[in-house]
């Protein structure tokens, strides 16, 4: 096995899942959930060309290899323990590091001023830079793998590690002299006039209108656009209906001239995580960038 290509970063999973001998308890252990343990498994099954584990009854047992490797990865764990307790603490003012951090256009405006300042106050050496998501690859996995961080709604995992949380609000917009809506958007106004739509990777936001049905509304769509932040100006000086986040909506209203409207009918908030691969778990200079990016999410929802 050439040395180069192993991900060191399975070793702790490896010492976990051979003491333990359940996938279960060396998630817990780890601190990671089940089915990323699981993937862990299967990548070093295939690594060492051996089951490892193999089920008898209702326990695991271990192979003949991975009784021969399970004190190597103790020992190994042991003395990166040794090391990193002796290595001096992460000096953060040092740090001269670029994070790439994919985001879609409103978690760039709503959330980069905040982290902005943290970083020129704490980390003066750090660069961010921000890439639309599918900008550098084309699929969820190799976004990922691309990428220190994903900020992305918390529903497009199951398994993937993430931390912090952004809740927003969905809201509607119109135009602040729109000639027929002046005190408040109406169920009625809905198919009334003609909609401002955002795209996600080409696909319309389709779900937040379904619920219009249930009250016989259809929505007519004029306009779609891939920016979150285009919306309001495409809706300004007409009599289109827009969608798009309260918060997002409300930093925008004045420039773009706009009223932000609570929507009249029931529409579930957004929630955004920042995803991360596993392989960058154990790196002292991304844990504390990714706990950052989550110290921020919370003063943004704090404001």
């Amino acid at each position: 096995m050439d040395g180069s290509q192993i991900d060191w970063n399975l070793v702790p999973v490896l010492d976990a899942l051979l003491s333990e001998r359940n996938v279960s308890r060396a998630a817990r252990r780890l601190g990671i959930s089940q089915p990323t343990a699981s993937r862990a498994l299967a990548r070093l099954r295939r690594m060492f060309d051996d089951d490892l584990l193999v089920r008898r009854g209702n326990a695991y047992e271990l192979t003949a290899r991975a009784e021969v490797l399970a004190p190597m990865a103790r020992e190994a764990v042991s003395a990166t323990r040794t090391i990193v307790e002796h290595s001096p603490e992460l000096d953060v003012r040092e740090l001269a590091r670029t994070f790439t951090v994919a985001a879609s256009d409103y978690t760039q405006a709503v959330l980069m001023p905040t982290l902005r300042d943290v970083i020129a106050l704490h980390a003066p050496l750090v660069t961010v830079e921000f890439v639309q998501p599918f900008a550098v690859a084309s699929s969820d996995g190799e976004v990922i793998a691309q990428v220190d961080g994903w900020i992305s709604p918390r529903e497009l995992f199951a398994d993937r590690p993430h931390v912090g949380s952004l809740a927003d609000e969905w809201a509607c917009v119109t135009a602040d002299d729109h000639p027929a809506i002046d005190d408040g958007l109406r169920l009625e106004d809905l198919g009334r006039y003609r909609w401002v739509l955002p795209t996600v990777t080409g696909r319309r936001l389709i779900l937040q209108l379904g619920g219009l049905r249930a009250h016989g509304v259809e929505a007519e769509v004029a306009l779609t656009t891939d920016s979150f932040v285009s919306v309001p100006f495409l809706v300004k000086d007409s009599q289109l209906i827009g969608l798009m986040q309260r918060r997002l909506a409300l930093q925008l209203a004045e420039n773009a001239r706009i009223a932000v409207h609570q929507c009249p009918w029931t529409v579930p908030p957004i929630d955004f995580t920042c995803w991360y691969d596993e392989s960058r778990e154990l790196d002292p200079a991304h844990r504390w960038f990714r706990e950052l990016v989550a110290e921020c999410m919370a003063m943004v929802v704090a404001e």
